[in-house]
């Protein structure tokens, strides 16, 4: 995705998942990816048929044709946005369990924050949704790319955000 202009990006080749229950905001996220010159936009109303539509993909052995992203809502039946998180970050295949992945929710509260980030969520971003916020989570993931972690007990983007400096004993040099 070469800069065009200044901050401006083309997204022509960007292929976009969109997981949301309801039909107004699939409706108005793949308008606002459109408008943005997305040409590769699926739409899927739950986690569920968010893997079919991933499964298909890798069964027509176009895995060069996996999502780009994928900006899902957490709240959904009958598999919700944080475990098809899960079972993204989980995928042995790395193209996909390294997709940047971005939750959507009207619940913002930081406990809610703190759970989509422990399961490896890339962005955040909260309904409702403005063209401002969404453009804003998607250049993130392009101009500031997180590094991925694997521990015993995580996988994902790498959780800090900015350097902070600490004052207390290492305990990693005893």
């Amino acid at each position: 995705m070469p800069p065009n202009h200044g901050n401006e990006y083309d997204l022509r080749d960007l292929r976009v998942l969109v997981v949301d229950d309801s039909e107004f905001m699939l409706d108005l996220f793949c308008q606002v990816f459109e408008n943005l010159g997305c040409r590769s936009i699926v739409r899927a109303e739950h986690g569920k048929e968010a893997i079919d539509a991933i499964n298909t993909v890798v069964e027509e052995g176009r895995e060069d044709k996996l999502f780009d992203v994928v900006f899902s809502d957490w709240a959904m039946e009958p598999m919700s946005g944080l475990e098809l998180l899960d079972w993204i970050r989980m995928h042995p295949n790395p193209e996909i369990r390294f997709t940047p992945f971005i939750m959507v929710s009207a619940y913002s509260t930081l406990d809610w924050v703190i759970e989509a980030r422990d399961h490896g969520v890339s962005e955040f971003l909260t309904k409702p949704v403005s063209v401002k916020s969404l453009v804003s989570r998607l250049t993130s993931i392009i101009e500031k790319p997180r590094a991925f972690v694997k521990s015993t007990s995580y996988f994902g983007p790498d959780r800090r955000r900015r350097n902070a400096s600490f004052s207390g004993p290492d305990r990693r040099k005893r």
